[in-house]
């Protein structure tokens, strides 16, 4: 005697619901992965900005920031070692308590207190990383891997006009660094002034 079956057996319902079931944990995987990158992609595209809007500040003030400059020299040369922005070894001489709390900022010094306030407000755990930002006169980088350098500060004998400037912020998951083995992510740019 033959027997149609009809519906499914449990057996068949099982693997179904499992099949499912993995699929969805790995579209949650993927959800995941894809929300940590995006912010990512913000914080460094936040980086990238702030480091054009402190380039722009500095080269609305490059009479503070050179020691030769027209009119009394053809073109603006000889990036000091150390100004109102940097001291010698790179290390930020800002302060955000410089920033008016009303009016405009006018001076190098309120303009750069007033984008780090902004830098602090923007990238995460900029505060505490403040020691990893780095601007100074700079011809080439510490290390042959590029997204692990940082800009190597020339010196006071220095007599050219590219800047080297690099931000740091923190990432909620180890994905910055050559190996992707550090929670610590760093923009690095070089330009002239």
């Amino acid at each position: 005697m033959k027997r149609n079956s009809r519906g499914f057996s449990l057996i068949e319902v099982l693997v179904t619901i499992v099949l499912t079931t993995v699929g969805i944990l790995g579209m949650v995987a993927l959800q995941s992965k894809s929300i940590q990158y995006t912010q990512d992609s913000v914080n460094r595209n936040a980086a990238v900005t702030l480091a054009n809007d402190l380039i722009e500040i500095m080269r609305s003030h490059r009479d503070d920031l050179f020691a030769n400059k027209p009119p009394l020299e053809y073109s603006y040369t000889e990036l000091l070692s150390a100004t109102t922005i940097y001291n010698a070894d790179g290390s930020l001489k800002l302060s955000a308590a410089k920033c008016p709390a009303t009016g405009l900022a006018n001076t190098l010094e309120e303009q750069g207190g007033c984008w780090l306030k902004q830098v602090q407000e923007t990238l995460p755990d900029a505060i505490a990383l403040v020691g990893s930002f780095k601007v100074c006169p700079s011809f080439e980088l510490t290390s042959a891997a590029f997204a692990d350098s940082a800009p190597k500060c020339a010196g006071a004998n220095y007599t050219g006009s590219t800047l080297g400037i690099q931000l740091a912020w923190r990432s909620k998951e180890k994905i910055c660094g050559a190996g992707s083995d550090s929670d610590i992510c760093t923009f690095t740019t070089r330009v002239e002034l």
